[in-house]
């Protein structure tokens, strides 16, 4: 989908303090023997301070860069998460809505797995007119019973943050060139684990454990048609960075620097990278270990570090890819117009 005069105001970040592997494996929770092969620094902790304030403090923080902007004059708030933010029956927006923007806004919650900021980029594109703005958010705090952070995900471990992106349709920052969103439905069961889709697991108390569950369909794809399915989502994947590149008038050697999930170095690498001529140093992968997978804000907590680090300048272009569950793919081109001041050292 091109994307005509949409532009990134501002991003705003809240990151917890950072829990060191090192102290995970002293206190039990992280395997000593997996330490030297995942080259893991640690995960982002928020504690006992809930998702949806995670968002609005990145919120806040992204009003605040934006020069100007006011909360209350938003056209689209969208929420993406891909974990319980609070009470049963409740949506998160309402909190931002109470505590920042109002209820004049239409606010809606996306639960899109791990590229929920990247529909909520590709929904404000067609949703916006001449003249409007729209505030994204994506937070989770992954902290709780269900979840063991350290061991769900083999090779990776799950941190927590809150992500804000402001969108308008005049100036910004950084253009918007392209975004697209795709599903293969081949790979829809990759991660139900086997298990029986009612009752839903939190309401029986089942655990979320995605390395076994990976596994589990792991063993029943390649029962059947793993290497079929396996070529589809390198196919697809690659022909959905092409059509993005191609959409946004550059190609991939004009792209100063790709921004994946924060995942295991070797499937980034494997099945990863070398489909595109890529090295790990191309990536934000050394940053992403440091943090953890942050949910849905990986690719843009990495831009705001690379803008932070002075990684980007005037005219660089930056590629990010999405995958999550379903199997969903998705895929954004950005173009620096400039580094905003706050990014300056001292700034």
């Amino acid at each position: 989908m091109r994307t005509p005069d949409i532009y990134l105001r501002s991003i705003g970040v809240h990151l917890p303090p950072v829990v060191s592997v090192e102290t995970a494996v002293a206190e039990g929770r992280y395997p000593a023997d997996e330490m030297e092969y995942f080259r893991l620094g640690g995960a982002a902790v928020a504690g006992d301070v809930p998702a949806p304030e995670l968002a609005l403090r990145a919120a806040r923080h992204a009003f605040e860069r934006s020069g100007g902007m006011s909360p209350r004059d938003l056209d689209l708030m969208l929420y993406a998460d891909v974990w319980h933010q609070g009470p049963e029956g409740w949506q998160p927006q309402y909190y931002l809505q109470q505590h920042l923007i109002g209820g004049d806004v239409l606010s809606v919650e996306l639960r899109h797995g791990c590229c929920g900021l990247f529909s909520a980029l590709q929904l404000a594109a067609g949703y916006l007119r001449p003249g409007g703005s729209a505030l994204l958010v994506g937070a989770d705090n992954h902290g709780t019973p269900l979840v063991d952070r350290w061991r769900m995900i083999e090779g990776n471990v799950m941190g927590d943050a809150g992500c804000a992106l402001l969108l308008t349709t005049d100036t910004g920052f950084a253009e918007l060139r392209s975004v697209n969103v795709v599903v293969l439905p081949e790979a829809e069961s990759v991660n139900d684990g086997g298990v029986p889709m009612f009752p839903p697991d939190a309401t029986v108390g089942r655990p979320l454990d995605f390395a076994a569950r990976n596994r589990e369909f792991r063993k029943r794809l390649f029962a059947r048609d793993g290497a079929g399915v396996m070529l589809a989502i390198q196919t697809t994947l690659m022909g959905l960075v092409d059509r993005t590149l191609k959409e946004a008038g550059i190609t991939l050697d004009e792209v100063a620097r790709v921004a994946f999930p924060h995942g295991r170095w070797d499937d980034l690498e494997h099945r990863g990278v070398n489909w595109f001529g890529l090295t790990l140093a191309d990536t934000t992968w050394d940053y992403g270990a440091r943090i953890g997978h942050l949910g849905v804000s990986d690719q843009f907590v990495a831009l705001d570090h690379l803008l932070s680090v002075g990684a980007l300048a005037r005219g660089d272009y930056m590629l990010l890819v999405g995958l999550g569950a379903g199997t969903t793919m998705a895929c954004a081109v950005l173009r620096i117009l400039d580094v905003p001041q706050e990014y300056a050292p001292g700034g």
